[in-house]
């Protein structure tokens, strides 16, 4: 932005000050309502380098595009695997995600004889107070940041501008500041999970037999260029492992299998978004994986169990699956209008599993009962993990 004008702003009721350093203008105001209307009293210019739409982002991540990554490989391509059998290829997709947290980003900070005490929701203290003191201008010791409830974090907790901008407000008044974003101005300023492509593929045999499965995986930015990753890491790590996560074939014994990822720039701010890559790359498996038994005429959780090693990986994950099967009293046919639903994934080595129980009930979806089976090694506090599995479960259906 550029030519900024804030002289009618700083006419309006209860105004203390119009504050203007690097990137942003802020009014401090005696109440909310006093400063919002100064706020949108601030004339300014800036200029748009593209007006960008919907259409042409899904051109942009198009598995194909971009950067090319092998990120697993075992075995031959799809397409030049000479065994006799059916080739199937089905696309998948996944949008732009916006936090949409309860809560909207914002700080209260209190600047006083060149220390400062910040208030807010942080997933990353210690980066917010080190983003403060650089702010600033003050020694990282002299920044107390005292982190609150969240609010909800989901990863846009780990972008903390608002904090530095906070503490810049009180400095500048000598007296404690609260600022927090409206709701649109929370979507405004969000940092999105980028969309994604995939491109599945597999070979058959006649008798069901799975030859080769591929993964073919078109996204942008998940932790490259966010706060926990800089620039300097990129050419360090090759491919984003947000982006990757969850990408790879976890079954294995399928003796030709590969996942390939297409890095690609996007015109927006894009980073750590729920789960990550993880979210759509499991989707695009584990779905393919389904239609790979529906035309075999095969059971879904039977043909994952005898795609999976016999190592000690593949042990626990094969554990997950049939407890969570046997628990759940899983059938792949429908009954008395409900339907069943299987999917397995691993991350941080932690393989789990559910069923979900569903049913179509006056036009509308409706989750009877999820069953989940998780393998996280040793629980240190089991409650801790019952809850985090429950409130997975509660957020995946909403």
């Amino acid at each position: 932005m550029i030519n900024f004008d804030i002289a009618e702003a700083e006419k309006m009721p209860g105004v203390v000050k119009v504050v203007q350093q690097g990137g942003f203008v802020g009014v401090v105001a005696n109440s909310v309502v006093e400063a919002d209307n100064a706020r949108k009293k601030i004339k300014f210019d800036y200029e748009i380098n593209k007006e960008w739409n919907l259409a042409e982002i899904e051109k942009i991540i198009k598995v194909g595009n971009g950067k090319k990554t092998i990120v697993q490989k075992e075995g031959k391509p799809v397409d030049e695997v000479k065994d006799k059998g059916e080739t199937f290829e089905m696309e998948f997709s996944s949008p732009i995600g916006a936090h949409a947290q309860m809560e909207p980003n914002g700080a209260l900070a209190d600047y006083k004889d060149g220390k400062v005490t910040v208030e807010m929701s942080t997933q990353v203290v210690a980066y917010t107070q080190k983003e403060v003191a650089k702010g600033l201008g003050i020694k990282a010791k002299d920044v107390n940041i005292i982190p609150t409830f969240l609010g909800g974090g989901f990863g846009r907790r780990l972008h903390t501008p608002s904090a530095v901008q906070t503490a810049i407000m009180s400095r500048e008044v000598g007296k404690a500041v609260k600022c927090f974003f409206d709701r649109k101005q929370e979507f405004q300023n969000d940092t999105f999970r980028p969309p994604t492509h995939h491109v599945m593929k597999g070979k058959m045999s006649s008798d069901g037999k799975l030859l080769a499965i591929e993964h073919n995986i078109a996204s942008g930015d998940v932790m490259f260029n966010s706060v926990l990753a800089p620039s300097i890491a990129i050419p360090v790590l090759r491919a984003d492992i947000g982006s990757i996560r969850g990408g790879a074939i976890m079954y294995r014994a399928i003796p030709n299998h590969r996942a390939t990822y297409y890095h690609n720039d996007l015109p927006f701010a894009t980073s750590f978004w729920r789960s990550l890559g993880l979210l759509a790359n499991t989707f695009a498996i584990e779905s393919f994986i389904d239609e790979m038994a529906l035309q075999s005429k095969r059971n879904p959780v039977e043909l994952r169990l005898e795609n999976i090693p016999n190592d000690a990986a593949g042990e626990r994950l094969k554990n997950v699956i049939s407890t969570c099967a046997k628990n759940a009293k899983y059938n792949d046919a429908v009954a008395d209008g409900k339907a069943m639903g299987f999917a397995a994934s691993v991350d941080a080595g932690s393989p789990c599993a559910h069923v979900a129980e569903v049913s179509i009930i006056d036009n509308k979806i409706k989750v009877h009962k999820v069953t989940v089976a998780f393998d996280c090694g040793i629980a240190v506090n089991p409650d801790q993990v019952k809850a985090q599995i429950e409130g997975c479960v509660v957020m995946g259906i909403s």
